[in-house]
């Protein structure tokens, strides 16, 4: 058998009945097979059904019999692999119909490629714009895909030797939300030495009942995540094995093993991978340069620029004298100054930032008054304005940059315009039950926020909420450039179960109505099954020495690594 065509199948039998009926010439030859699997049995009987209408072509299905929700196709497709008999493999979706002889251009492409991994184009469209204008699938596929997308629309379908797929433990099986597994499995290939090329010929449309673009559910942080895998490998050596009983499984044709003579080559070239920067998020083979200084992917820092106070660091407090020296420590070598306003508190805060050689200012409300964000940040703006602040740089007595971002944080500043209102996004990790995990699923591994920003002339906060607002005003929001970095901020008060239920009760209080936030509060101190923790790898650490000594009980490796990188 040269060829497998692997469908992932999940509640598709609608579609699967439109397209099979297009799709079985092609695979109605002899050195091919069409593997389905069926990741629910719900449509079992009706599939079966449906594929005795095509008995020229080599069927073999494989059953998931545990019904579920809807989930990624890596687990199905693993599968399908698993149960693949042919040389080459060729995934797509069962929704998928070929512009032309797709699985002729896919293997004969695969072929011409030593060690090479094969990507086709994909389209979209709707059942009835066949039934009509343009009376084929390839006008209806060059009016559905613009030519100015040319390199976006490579995705979705893949062709390969079977030990591509062994060589990386297949598809991702931890996934658990859409998108972005194609992407990840052509990056984590490519870690592992196969060649990616494109073949523009080999073209398909995915088919649906609804209007659909490919790019409805598009999360860059998930993006950001699934291009960005830390090694090749995916899973264990189990992988592909989630379900495997056979529902139908036909024989092999007489000659099933000969390199078939249908499908003539057609021109393929080298396509990198999608894989991005871990901190700038730059497509490493498909975008020039960063956007601004990354010290993974820049070629050499900026010029410095000369400046009297570029970066002034903004601070509002409220009874953080547990956590307030070592946050001065952690920022004091990266600042040209610190301002800072005491909201009121009875504790050593005020005594604290008094002792601080870098600070320009320390302003204050007095005790027992409501929390008003924005007010305290238009006070703390407009007073870095007095002392000549070029740039602003946010953060909260529990809260620690990375060392690797402040190490460089100069140069990110020298590599940003001096007159645009610019501004950088950090992502935000909460720190989870110790000081060197973070928690990464759900809504934890999609948290960012903007903390470095040019200073504009006019402070308004017109637009702010009152709750959760942004730092920056209102001029950098209507006419600032925002740019996005995985640079990491870490939050030390969700540590310890404690103070996450007293954050969550906190915010319950101040917007009981969830009208500053949607999702609500509840999930700060949930956990739960899906509850994912990662370890901070030794080189995006903090300094551990500026924690409290109750939270440094818990040091892991990481973090003193960290420290010595």
């Amino acid at each position: 058998m040269m060829l497998s065509v692997v469908l992932p199948f999940y509640r598709k039998r609608a579609e699967f009945e439109r397209v099979a009926a297009l799709n079985a010439p092609y695979w109605s030859r002899p050195g091919i097979e069409v593997v389905i699997a069926l990741d629910e049995p719900a449509e079992e009987q009706g599939l079966l059904q449906l594929l005795a209408r095509f008995e020229t072509v080599c069927w073999r299905v494989v059953v998931n019999d545990r019904p579920h929700g809807w989930r990624p196709p890596c687990r199905a497709i693993n599968v399908g692999v698993r149960h693949a008999r042919g040389r080459f493999v060729l995934v797509h979706s069962p929704e998928s119909a070929y512009v032309g002889d797709g699985p002729a251009l896919a293997l004969q492409a695969a072929l011409s490629v030593e060690r090479g991994v094969v990507l086709g184009r994909v389209g979209f469209a709707r059942f009835d714009a066949i039934d009509g204008p343009p009376a084929t699938l390839a006008a209806l596929f060059a009016r559905q895909v613009p030519e100015a997308l040319f390199l976006r629309t490579f995705y979705g379908s893949l062709c390969g030797p079977r030990e591509a797929f062994e060589a990386v433990g297949g598809y991702d099986e931890s996934f658990v939300g859409w998108g972005g597994d194609d992407d990840d499995f052509r990056v984590r290939l490519e870690m592992a030495g196969w060649r990616l090329s494109a073949c523009a010929e080999l073209k398909l449309l995915h088919l649906s009942f609804e209007t659909r673009d490919g790019a409805e559910q598009f999360d860059p942080d998930n993006d950001w995540r699934k291009c960005t895998p830390a090694q090749a490998r995916a899973n264990g050596e189990d992988w592909g094995r989630d379900f495997a009983r056979i529902a139908r499984d036909d024989a092999p044709p007489v000659g099933a093993e000969a390199v078939p003579a249908w499908g003539q080559p057609a021109p393929v070239f080298a396509m990198g991978s999608r894989r991005q920067c871990e901190l700038c998020a730059r497509m490493l083979h498909h975008e020039p340069a960063p956007h601004y200084f990354c010290p993974r992917c820049s070629a050499a820092p900026p010029k410095p620029l000369a400046s009297r106070l570029r970066i002034v660091c903004l601070l509002q407090l409220r009874n953080e004298a547990r956590l307030l020296e070592g946050c001065l420590d952690h920022l004091r070598d990266h600042v040209d100054g610190f301002i800072a306003l005491d909201d009121g508190s009875t504790d050593d805060t005020a005594r604290i930032l008094q002792r601080e050689p870098k600070l320009l200012e320390l302003l204050s409300n007095p005790p027992g008054g409501d929390w008003n964000e924005t007010q305290n940040r238009r006070r703390l703006l407009e007073c870095a304005q007095r002392h000549g602040a070029g740039w602003v740089l946010v953060c909260d007595a529990d809260e620690r940059y990375e060392t690797l971002f402040l190490r460089h944080l100069g140069a990110i500043v020298d590599s940003l315009s001096d007159t645009q209102l610019g501004c950088l996004s950090l992502a935000v990790r909460e720190l989870w039950d110790a000081p060197d995990r973070f928690r990464d699923d759900g809504p934890w591994g999609a948290k960012s926020r903007v903390c470095l920003f040019r200073l504009p002339r006019e402070i308004a906060f017109d637009a702010a909420p009152a709750l959760h607002g942004p730092w920056y005003p209102d001029a950098v929001a209507q006419h600032g450039r925002m740019f996005r970095s995985y640079f990491r901020l870490y939050h030390l008060r969700m540590i310890r179960r404690e103070d996450r239920i007293a954050r969550r009760d906190r915010y319950r209080r101040l917007d009981p109505g969830h009208r500053w936030q949607a999702i609500g509060y509840d999930y700060l101190a949930e956990e739960g099954p899906g509850l994912r923790l990662e370890k901070i790898a030794p080189d995006r650490g903090y300094d551990p020495a500026t924690l409290p000594a109750d939270l440094r009980q818990a040091d892991g490796p990481a973090l003193a690594a960290s420290e010595r990188a």
